[in-house]
């Protein structure tokens, strides 16, 4: 008789778990990475540098950004008077490897880029390495620091 009732408990749950089991499993639904928004963000700073979008590059670059790569900080400000005046103009840009580290609140891209560059009226090339620093300040990731090398 204890037989029969563990066969029969036994069967009672493989069927009642079959139709669970014979499901196909929900794929699950998950919206954009913070990698993937970084490397978006990127991709959204160098179109508005080639397009002159100052708007746009105003809400990617926080109000107390620094660039260092020239040797002396580079502020917001400095930045977006450059790209305005059309002194120095961002023709192209195709990315090399980059990765993507994060950290909480705090994103660190590193990378290579090769940009076309017209600066004082000469069309140049340049590949370069470097890195931004990007934190999420209320809902928005921006950009507080950068700096880049020739390679």
């Amino acid at each position: 008789m204890k037989s029969l009732i563990k066969t029969a408990l036994i069967l009672v749950g493989c069927l009642s778990t079959a139709p669970a089991l014979a499901q196909a499993p929900k794929a699950p639904t998950r919206g954009p990475t913070v990698v993937d928004t970084i490397e978006q963000l990127e991709q959204e700073w160098t179109d508005a540098m080639i397009d002159v979008d100052i708007d746009k590059m105003s809400r990617i670059v926080a109000d107390d950004w620094t660039d260092g790569s020239a040797g002396k900080p580079m502020t917001k400000a400095d930045f977006l008077g450059a790209v305005k005046s059309g002194k120095h103009k961002l023709e192209s840009c195709e990315f090399g490897p980059r990765d993507v580290k994060v950290f909480g609140d705090v994103a660190v891209l590193q990378g290579t880029v090769t940009e076309k560059r017209i600066a004082d009226g000469k069309l140049s090339t340049v590949r370069v390495s470097y890195m931004d620093v990007w934190v999420k300040r209320g809902d928005r990731w921006m950009v507080v620091r950068s700096h880049a090398k020739k390679l």
